[in-house]
């Protein structure tokens, strides 16, 4: 009986006999083991030598019967002539019979064809799975620097020139880009649904992190048009995390089929459901102050409120601050004028480039530097201040550049438009009205960068706004605007401007003035002094008004915050039982234990407290830590929103104007959060996209990715 491998004992004197010769004797050498592995030692008493053990095997088992020339000494009776072994052992393994006998053997061994084509289908789909890996971490590059998938075409885009690059040192790549039927995995329908798969992976996360930090949420919608006048909705959520810090994400970009408020909060709720996320546990909401979102009756916000009470709605701080500044600078000719002159004046540099190499030059003479000066803002009114501050620092510079332009030969109406604004610069109440403007800017700026951060909080706005009040209040003073009217004139004396004069007096009619005689201001500084405090008191009235503690979703934030300083809910039962996650007698208990033990006095205070305790001392304060979380989850803006809209101008551009909405909304949230993407289970991804087809799982298998 034979088995797999030619038996082959290490001592071989017992194993085959000694040749006899006339004057020595030879025997069998290990070492032909090494050299002849098919050399077989049987130990058949009809065997007296060494065997091939292919032949051997194969004579056994009747398959060299057709075979000629057959060599019984190394089939059935054994080789022992050890003088010419050498010699013999190479013609037998050279020999047709023993070529024969070794194919028909390891025919044994083989699978059966049925056997074969599964292995090897086997591992075609293997190296299917390794590419199709592949494919979708290149779409996660891609979509993660927010780069075109495609140029002009889609063979020569940057998602198919990637794949070639990778597939230059990847063989098995290489391999699948070559076969016929890969083209409909690299489609610009297979792109969508692998960037739908990884935005849904990023959803599912984020979700699930706010159910577990924070059970409560609050949302926050802002809208902006893209670059084909598309309407696009950003939907963020607030929400706290275990160690009570504010946390602010985007869930992604809406189309809505109108702009009324009831469409948009359909969007609101349809998207909640989506997310799994309930309505009965939101808790705060912030938009602009347009009529669709905060409308008292048809808005947004009261559709929301109507289905949910607790939702307490807040005006985005950071856009009222520019309202605040808007309103203010219209209130009087002397700012507004000086405002839209410089805002001239950037549009003029921006569009001209010879005017601005001529700024260039003059600034470069005068202070060795130069600053661009660009249009001011058409929305942000607190991003106008860096532009008025440049203005004031290289006046000079800005006449100069101003009247070269308006002196050159040229007829076109940059040279008009240079000579009109040189002659609104040289007016000394020009220079007043810009440094005025670029005061009270620079103040109400520094408020508005604040509330842009993701931890700002609704008390801690409040307070930010009782600061700046008070500072304008501060310049609401004789004393201070004649410290400015003293500056100005010092830089008209300087520059050679036209004197700060009084305007012409109008005479106003009779039935208005009567038979008394119409004030007029005695002095130039006292005429616009007046126009100096209405600039000021509009923008402290304006600040009263648009931070009104009064309104419906302030007062009632006011109240809680109330309850948390002074410890006591006496009073302020029925808003504390409208909260389901508050119980009220605990919190009363831990409330007196929380104010006995800790100073604090604001909010901040109060959470810093919390946060350095030990866990088992902060469980004992769980209500408290609850009222704490319900005040923190209350947004002070909607700075997260308009922060998509960047990632959207980035994205979705004039040479990219033809994606869907599907295709933008799935490149967006990979692009805006990128720490999660760059985290993702890509294998386990690539393992649903190809469950998802039997094609797709004849081509990948069920085998592990």
């Amino acid at each position: 009986m034979f088995s797999d491998r030619p038996n082959q004992p290490p001592s071989t004197e017992s194993c085959f006999p000694a040749q006899v010769l006339s004057k020595r004797t030879l025997v069998f050498q290990p070492s032909w083991y090494q050299k002849y592995s098919w050399l077989h030692y049987s130990p058949s008493a009809e065997t007296k030598g060494v065997l091939c053990f292919f032949c051997a095997k194969a004579v056994s088992l009747n398959m060299l019967q057709l075979s000629t020339k057959s060599d019984d000494a190394f089939s059935t009776r054994g080789f022992c002539n050890w003088k010419h072994a050498i010699n013999k052992f190479q013609a037998h393994e050279k020999s047709s019979v023993h070529a024969h006998a070794v194919n028909q053997i390891s025919q044994l061994k083989a699978l059966p064809v049925e056997s074969q084509l599964s292995s090897q289908k086997q591992k075609e789909q293997c190296s299917c799975r390794i590419a199709l890996v592949k494919l979708f971490t290149s779409i996660r590059f891609i979509a993660r620097q927010g780069l075109a998938f495609r140029g002009h075409a889609t063979q020569s885009g940057n998602y198919a020139e990637l794949l070639k690059l990778r597939s230059e040192d990847n063989s098995v790549l290489q391999a699948f880009m070559t076969k016929a039927t890969v083209t409909k995995f690299i489609s610009p329908e297979s792109q969508n649904e692998m960037l739908s798969l990884l935005q849904y992976n990023i959803l599912r996360c984020l979700t699930q992190r706010i159910k577990e930090e924070s059970k409560q949420y609050s949302i926050i919608v802002d809208g902006t048009q893209d670059c084909t006048g598309t309407e696009q909705e950003s939907l963020c959520i607030r929400y706290i995390s275990h160690d009570l810090e504010p946390v602010e994400v985007f869930l992604g970009l809406y189309q809505p089929p109108d702009t009324k408020g009831s469409t948009i909060a359909s969007i609101v709720e349809d998207a909640l459901v989506r997310l799994d996320l309930s309505l009965n546990e939101l808790r705060g909401q912030a938009y602009d102050g347009a009529a669709n979102m905060a409308g008292e009756y048809s808005g947004c916000q009261a559709i929301v409120s109507r289905k949910q009470p607790l939702a307490l709605h807040f005006h985005c701080g950071a856009h009222c601050s520019n309202l605040v500044m808007q309103a203010a600078a219209v209130a009087t000719p002397l700012v507004r004028d000086a405002i839209q002159w410089t805002h001239e004046l950037g549009v003029l540099a921006s569009r001209s480039g010879k005017f601005k190499q001529l700024l260039s030059s003059a600034a470069a003479d005068l202070t060795g530097s130069f600053l661009s000066i660009k249009p001011l803002c058409p929305t942000r009114w607190l991003c106008r201040g860096a532009a008025l501050l440049r203005v004031l620092d290289q006046y000079e510079a800005v006449l100069d550049g101003l009247e070269s332009m308006s002196e050159s030969q040229n007829t076109s109406e940059t040279s008009i438009t240079a000579r009109g604004l040189l002659v609104q610069f040289q007016e000394g109440k020009t220079l007043l009205g810009i440094k005025i403007a670029s005061d009270i800017i620079a103040i109400l700026e520094e408020l508005n960068r604040s509330l842009q951060a993701t931890n700002a909080t609704v008390s801690g706005m409040l307070q930010a706004v009782e600061t700046v009040e008070a500072q304008l209040s501060q310049f609401r003073s004789e004393e201070k605007f004649h410290q400015i009217f003293t500056s100005v004139n010092d830089n008209i004396t300087q520059f050679d401007l036209k004197p700060i004069r009084l305007p012409r007096q109008r005479r106003p009619p009779r039935r208005q003035s009567g038979p008394a005689v119409a004030y007029a201001a005695p002095t130039a500084e006292i005429h616009y002094r007046t126009e100096y405090l209405a600039f000021v008191d509009t923008a402290i009235g304006q600040l009263r008004t648009r931070f009104n503690p009064d309104s419906p979703g302030l007062s009632t934030y006011l109240i809680l915050e109330q309850i948390l300083i002074s410890g006591q809910i006496s009073t302020d039962k029925d808003v504390v039982n409208n909260y389901p996650e508050l119980n009220t007698g605990r919190l009363a208990i831990q409330l007196g234990m929380f104010k006995m033990q800790y100073k604090y006095n604001t909010l901040a205070d109060a959470k810093n407290v919390l946060q350095s305790m030990l866990p088992e001392v902060r469980l004992m304060f769980s209500e408290v830590e609850q009222l704490v979380r319900l005040l923190l989850l209350c947004p002070a803006s909607s700075c997260e929103a308009e922060r998509s809209f960047s990632s959207l101008r980035r994205l979705k551009t004039w040479l990219r104007n033809s994606m869907s909405q599907e295709r933008l909304n799935s490149v967006i949230v990979c692009h805006v959060h990128q720490d999660i993407l760059d985290n993702l289970d890509i294998h386990k991804i690539a393992a649903d996209f190809a469950g998802r087809s039997d094609i797709r799982k004849s081509m990948f298998g069920n085998g592990p990715f």
